[in-house]
């Protein structure tokens, strides 16, 4: 029998006082695995003073623990006083642990990361200890919440974890960790005189699919090519024309205006050099296609040691017909000219080098006139690159099968599997076998012949000879009477893995059916005297219910939507946590125009957004000429956002900003250009339901979009623009976001900033699903 050895200590006391009063064959420790750890006894009136110093918040030490006094049911009957104890464990004490501090926003954490933002410097004497591995999850806005939402926070979001604590030390372990077989079994009729089972084989999972994942995959080829001797003028039906001194390259009469006079390229006026069509002066690919101040939207081509820039004749984008990576030849056609003049200069700088030289006479810059007059140097060649990119899986698809359980059971086949995290089949296998369930689901209860405590994580082989069943089962829960022999030690039964798909409805029913059994073995154990127990055991199973199995669906709390913002370069430096601070739910960041040109601000806005725990998509102008450039930008939009939030945070949703007639001109193709342009997000992991279309409210028609395709519709609609919702006008289409106005006002932002409000259910449920 175990020494009788039950401690009190008062609250706000130092003394502690051995009970000896205690009703011996009252007292139990109940634990159940994530639920239920503590004690429960009687005491009577032996005439001391101690008896009438038990009160609630006092503490209880058995067995190297410590239990905290919660409620107490005092009796009198008879001429008998009694007090009956229920105490749970101090660890319960994380309940007044407040954390009152948020991590706001989406992060990813590790188990230790949780227990470290409550735990770390509390005043309550807590300390913490992680046993196993465990994946990191994304958890939503962490804090503002006890200790024990805490507890249920990390049990929640990791399915295999077990907490088990010591005193104040808070344990959470990995299932596969805290389950051990020590060897020991339990053999009906030889080691238990009782075992109620449920046995259910609609579990079982024996055969998966594992899908392998696809990636991009790029060659690369070097080739030799001949760049020839090839020159020619850019208006081929004039020539060489005429050149008054200013449009000369070089120092010469008429450019003084220009500083240090120097003209670093050769100009063909539209009165001289007449014609719209532009023609390559010289073969090569395209590098640079782009818009700066004082050059204007221009285009550079680099081929045979030279890259010639093409500026200061193209009024929009969309007039140079040619796009970074084309191949062109001398005399093909790259743009039209809509303006007074064409200027064309040549360097065998870098572009980006050579462009801050303009005005320098330092041999950076070349004679047009004379390379095109003479042939260049002759012919020359130089080694390329080409690039080839294609969609290949890490690994085949494969059959994981379990032979032994199809040989005992049939088979048991569940969905394909995939999961981006595995990229080597033998990885992938193992986890997939992680999730099979081989064997029928056990539970149930057991009474072992003795009252042993069981080992904490204990695993068990179970035999009923009878029936023929042998396997191994978990001891998830007991009743234990430590000083009364003649009352078993009751056993909660489990033999299902922690990682395999559970079907809630049957764990409902598993649960029911455990209450009846458990219910008549208490009867017997306790004489008839069933009321406490029960009511225990009707709480357990409640919170077994509500945790595991809701009867009615949950209903989702209200999601508070403060000010949803566009941002881009032109904002300027951006003060992240005040915009944060200042009731911003929403911030959809600008990550290029085009192809051509990458938002200069946009990887210090996705940084410091994310770091200040902020929810963020992305937007892209909408600039492609044709289908083909469409994938680009797609491509483009894609790459470059990855490039910042791979392994992070990622974008609620991917904003195709189409609000002017691209495609070169022709509104008729504007629908195929943004058809292919989300076929390429799609081919990229983008899903349709992540995408937004941002459409002008004015071209909606002629632009004639699928709007049935995206995950929702966003459009600008100003009104007055005074910053108000209420000054400004609807939309006249159906739209899931409003763009209210461009003059919005917003803490961290010096300066206006386009928001919009309305948003719609489904854009709510875009916006918090994520």
């Amino acid at each position: 029998m175990n020494e009788r050895i039950v401690k009190l200590k008062p609250r706000n006391q130092d003394k502690i006082f051995i009970l000896n009063n205690i009703l011996w064959n009252s007292f139990n420790i109940q634990w159940a695995e994530n639920d239920t750890y503590q004690l429960s006894f009687t005491v009577y009136d032996d005439g001391s003073d101690l008896f009438k110093i038990i009160a609630v918040e006092s503490s209880i030490f058995f067995d190297g623990q410590e239990y905290i006094i919660k409620t107490l049911v005092v009796d009198y009957a008879a001429g008998v006083s009694t007090i009956q104890i229920t105490a749970t464990h101090v660890s319960n004490e994380l309940a007044n642990l407040w954390k009152y501090e948020v991590n706001s926003g989406e992060k990813t954490y590790t188990v230790n990361d949780v227990l470290a933002f409550y735990l770390n410097e509390n005043n309550k004497g807590f300390s913490y200890q992680v046993i196993g591995n465990f994946d990191n999850q994304q958890i939503m806005d962490l804090g503002n919440t006890n200790g024990k939402d805490m507890i249920s926070k990390i049990l929640s979001t990791w399915e295999n974890a077990i907490f088990y604590p010591d005193n104040r030390n808070i344990r959470i372990y990995n299932k596969k960790d805290f389950y051990q077989n020590k060897g020991k079994r339990l053999d009906y009729l030889h080691d238990t005189s009782e075992v109620q089972l449920n046995i259910d084989s609609t579990g079982i999972i024996n055969k998966i699919r594992a899908i392998g994942t696809e990636h991009e995959v790029t060659t690369t080829t070097e080739i030799t090519v001949t760049d020839g001797s090839s020159w020619g003028w850019p208006f081929p039906d004039v020539g060489e024309g005429k050149f008054m001194g200013s449009q000369l390259f070089g120092v010469n009469a008429g450019g003084e205006f220009r500083p240090n006079g120097f003209h670093d390229g050769l100009d063909f006026g539209s009165v001289d050099h007449p014609g719209s069509e532009v023609h390559a002066v010289h073969g090569g690919k395209v590098a640079i296609k782009s818009y700066m101040g004082g050059l204007g939207n221009y285009v550079v081509i680099s081929g045979g040691g030279y890259n010639v820039v093409y500026q200061e004749a193209f009024s929009s984008a969309s007039k140079i017909t040619v796009n970074v990576g084309d191949t062109v030849k001398t005399g093909d056609i790259i743009g039209y000219r809509d303006t007074d003049h064409l200027h064309v200069g040549v360097t065998r700088q870098d572009f980006n080098v050579a462009v801050g030289k303009s005005f320098t006479n330092d041999g950076t810059w070349l004679n047009p006139l004379d390379l095109i007059k003479s042939g260049g140097t002759g012919p020359t060649t130089h080694t390329e690159t080409e690039e080839e990119t294609h969609t290949e899986k890490y690994f085949d698809d494969f059959m994981v099968e379990d032979k032994d359980s199809i040989a005992k059971w049939g088979e048991h086949p569940a969905a394909d599997m995939s999961d981006d995290r595995f990229h080597d089949k033998n990885a992938m296998e193992a986890y997939v076998r992680s999730k099979f369930q081989l064997e029928p689901l056990i539970s149930g209860t057991a009474n072992e012949s003795s009252n042993i405590k069981p080992d904490i994580g204990e695993i068990r082989r179970l035999e009923v000879k009878t029936v023929k069943l042998v396997t191994e089962v978990m001891i998830v829960g007991f009743t234990w009477y430590p000083f009364d022999p003649t009352q078993q030690t009751q056993l909660t039964l489990n033999n299902l893995p922690y990682s395999i798909l559970r079907n809630n409805t049957n764990i409902l029913q598993k649960i029911n059916e455990i209450s009846t059994s458990v219910t008549k073995t208490i009867t017997k154990l306790n004489g008839g005297n069933t009321r406490e127990l029960e009511e225990t055991l009707k709480k357990y199973i409640d919170n077994k219910l509500n945790n595991n199995t809701p009867t009615t669906p949950d209903i989702p709390k209200p999601q508070h939507i403060g000010k949803i913002i566009d941002v881009s370069e032109w904002q300027g430096v951006i003060d992240w946590p005040s915009v944060i601070a200042d009731d911003v739910t929403l911030s959809i960041i600008r990550v290029q125009h085009g192809s051509a040109h990458q938002d200069l601000k946009y990887m210090e806005n996705l940084q410091k957004c994310i770091s200040a725990g902020g929810k963020y998509a992305v937007y892209a102008y909408f600039a492609a000429t044709s289908t083909s450039d469409a994938q680009q930008e797609a491509r483009d939009f894609y790459n470059r956002t990855q490039k910042v939030v791979a392994g992070k945070q990622q974008p609620i949703f991917y904003a195709i900003d189409v609000e002017s007639i691209e495609m070169s001109g022709d509104v008729t193709q504007m629908r195929a250009g943004v058809e292919a342009y989300m076929s390429q997000l799609n081919a990229l992991g983008v899903p349709d339901n992540k995408i937004v279309l941002y459409i002008a409210n004015h071209l909606y028609d002629k632009f004639n979009l699928n709007v049935a395709r995206p995950g929702a519709i966003w459009i600008p609609s100003y009104g007055q623009n005074d910053g108000t919702l209420a000054n400004s006008l609807k939309p006249t289409h159906p739209y899931d976001l409003h763009q209210f106005t461009s003059k919005g006002s917003v803490k961290g932002i010096s300066g206006n900033v386009d928001m919009s409000a309305e948003p719609s259910k489904k854009f709510k449920e875009l916006m918090f699903s994520a």
